[in-house]
């Protein structure tokens, strides 16, 4: 083959491309920018337990029977005290709990491990002791937090 014959293949082959790829523009698209994350608007007051359907309850309960049926006997006695305290709890009380539990969320991982250290060390300490700690623990600067860390590791997690 002569190189004349092959110079409009040549040309030819860009556009060539271009139509085979035009099915697969939409998935190409789509997974090139994420989906916007739909909000959802503003509803009425989800209604009380009781007037939930059977079918709803079950969708909500569901993942806890899944854990409890995974859950080894120390787990289930875990899962059932926990939700004995939480039961005992007032709403503002529920609710500094939630707030915790978004704030331990954020934190990075070192942060956590020493919250995880902190709480472990406070947690038999008679209130004064807590609150020096707690004073001592503000004063310190990263690094002697992290010596006192690795001085006071976090209990074992529970699982």
């Amino acid at each position: 083959m002569s190189r004349l014959h092959t110079l409009p293949l040549l040309m030819t082959l860009p556009l060539l491309m271009t139509l085979l790829l035009l099915p697969a523009l939409p998935a190409l698209a789509q997974s090139a920018a994420p989906a916007p994350v739909a909000r959802p608007a503003p509803a009425a007051p989800l209604p009380a337990w009781e007037q939930l359907s059977e079918a709803q309850r079950e969708s909500l309960l569901a993942p806890l029977r899944d854990r409890w049926n995974s859950a080894d006997a120390g787990q289930r006695q875990r899962m059932l005290s926990h939700g004995q305290r939480w039961q005992s709890m007032s709403p503002e009380e529920r609710d500094k709990a939630r707030r915790g539990l978004r704030r331990f969320e954020h934190m990075s991982p070192e942060q956590r491990e020493q919250a995880r250290a902190l709480f472990g060390q406070m947690r038999d300490l008679p209130p004064a002791q807590r609150d020096a700690l707690r004073e001592r623990w503000s004063q310190m600067t990263p690094e002697q937090r992290k010596d006192w860390v690795r001085e006071n590791p976090p209990p074992a997690k529970p699982r």
